[in-house]
């Protein structure tokens, strides 16, 4: 059995929508057995909270870099930590490390957004050359995110 880690990066604001890509990735394994495949989701709740000397952030920086997948999601703050996860895991992306594929969503609308999270958004293609999705609510995530999960099994099995 194969397992696929993927690495689910947000702000606090977003735990429902985090949770329920772990509660979609858990729904697939049960129909990826027979393809010897499994999905592990990681989010950071599901991470060691103990303290140690060291900041916490790195430690969830090295898990990021054994992933497969990375999926960041935004919506009305730009979180420090959340930024900093996606520019590790775009850097490794693009040195060939882990993870392989990055994918970046903002759910709209975004009617109390900081103006740090406006310009982030404004600024971001130019940053990372990488287009992000948007999505209106839980079941448009869902819908997008399996779509690349099954795109992912489909490259990788060759089929």
């Amino acid at each position: 059995m194969s397992t696929k880690q993927i690495f689910i990066a947000s702000s606090a604001e977003l735990k429902r929508e985090r949770m329920e890509l772990v509660d979609l990735m858990q729904d697939m394994n049960d129909n990826l057995v027979e393809q010897s495949i499994k999905y592990k989701p990681v989010p950071w709740e599901y991470m060691d909270s103990s303290m140690r000397a060291g900041r916490k952030e790195d430690e969830y920086l090295a898990k990021l870099r054994e992933c497969d997948i990375c999926i960041v999601l935004f919506w009305q703050i730009l979180g420090e930590y959340t930024v900093e996860e996606l520019d590790v895991a775009v850097e490794e992306m693009r040195s060939g490390r882990c993870p392989k594929e990055v994918y970046v969503f903002f759910k709209e609308p975004a009617e109390n957004a900081s103006g740090e999270l406006i310009s982030f958004k404004e600024n971001f293609c130019n940053k990372y050359q990488l287009n992000p999705e948007t999505f209106n609510d839980i079941r448009s995530l869902r819908k997008l995110v399996e779509g690349i999960l099954q795109s992912f099994i489909t490259n990788i099995k060759g089929i």
